[in-house]
């Protein structure tokens, strides 16, 4: 890096706003999922045990941890060890998903209020798991991509 450079690590404010924001969502994605399994929706299924809980929940709270911290320090570095744990949870987490699959997608739309249940109504159990292979094979890309990037300094 040469001097005067913005280093790719820092974060400007609205990154660090953007980080929060993210933070943010991850919050109201985990409430979603609380909400189906408080008001037993059926959305899980009998397969859903307290492994499958750990998976689902785990990634969220490291990416909420990762954020969080980008967000405070202003730096994305001391936030990778989250994100790498939270790439490779989320890898491991899609496969056992797909191999046990403790969802049933016709009561995803439960959680929601009335009104705004179309909005995921329509959401089936095989297009349930076009994100599960998507995740699959993003986390574990995303991990190792920040551990090159922790390994380097860079952001």
């Amino acid at each position: 890096m040469r001097t005067g450079e913005p280093r790719a690590d820092v974060l400007n404010s609205r990154q660090r706003v953007g980080a929060l924001l993210i933070a943010a969502g991850m919050l109201l994605l985990a409430g979603f999922f609380v909400a189906h399994q408080a008001t037993n929706t059926g959305f899980f299924t009998a397969r859903f045990g307290a492994m499958e809980a750990i998976l689902l929940y785990g990634p969220i709270l490291l990416s909420i941890i990762d954020f969080v911290v980008q967000a405070v320090t202003g730096r994305r570095n001391p936030a990778r060890p989250f994100e790498v744990a939270s790439g490779l949870l989320l890898g491991l987490a899609a496969l056992w998903f797909l191999i046990v699959f403790p969802f049933d997608f016709s009561h995803l739309a439960d959680a929601l209020p009335e009104g705004v249940r179309f909005l995921l109504a329509w959401v089936t159990d095989d297009i349930g798991k076009i994100p599960l292979v998507i995740q699959l094979f993003a986390g574990p890309i995303n991990a190792f991509q920040a551990i090159r990037a922790y390994r380097a300094g860079l952001g």
